[in-house]
């Protein structure tokens, strides 16, 4: 699996859980098709956006606690703010994602951004990845 496919894997495991879990966020919709949909648009547009304005290093693990608490609180503030765009994108074309408040979008940011991290510590690198990680560790 590509560093890439592990991102995208626990972008959308972290935008279901945020919904899922957290009272202030909700992927509405009168039924599960619908609310699927919400959370494909969701993630498509977290992609983008973390594609325009990503916080990830050149090197992808980096082992300075320092690096990590700098880089973590980046990517928490880049989600939160992701998930407060989403939302009002989604109000605008009238769509069924509501995000009340910061406080809640602070927190989906947050669920999101440790998903995405546990998936890359955790799901498998293959090929040329993976060797250029062993040899850099």
């Amino acid at each position: 699996m590509t560093e890439e496919n592990q991102r995208k894997i626990g972008l959308v495991a972290g935008i279901a859980l945020s919904a899922g879990l957290l009272p202030g966020v909700t992927l509405g919709g009168d039924g599960l098709p619908d609310r699927l949909l919400t959370a494909a648009l969701t993630a498509l547009l977290f992609m983008i956006l973390t594609t325009v304005v990503d916080t990830t290093p050149v090197f992808t693990r980096p082992k300075v606690p320092v690096v990590l608490l700098i880089l973590g609180a980046a990517g928490w503030l880049q989600d939160t703010l992701i998930w407060l765009l989403a939302a009002w994108l989604f109000d605008l074309a009238g769509g069924d994602l509501h995000v009340n408040g910061f406080a809640a979008a602070a927190l989906a940011g947050l669920v999101t951004r440790t998903v995405l991290w546990a998936a890359l510590w955790v799901l498998p690198l293959k090929g040329a990845e993976a060797e250029r990680e062993r040899v850099a560790s």
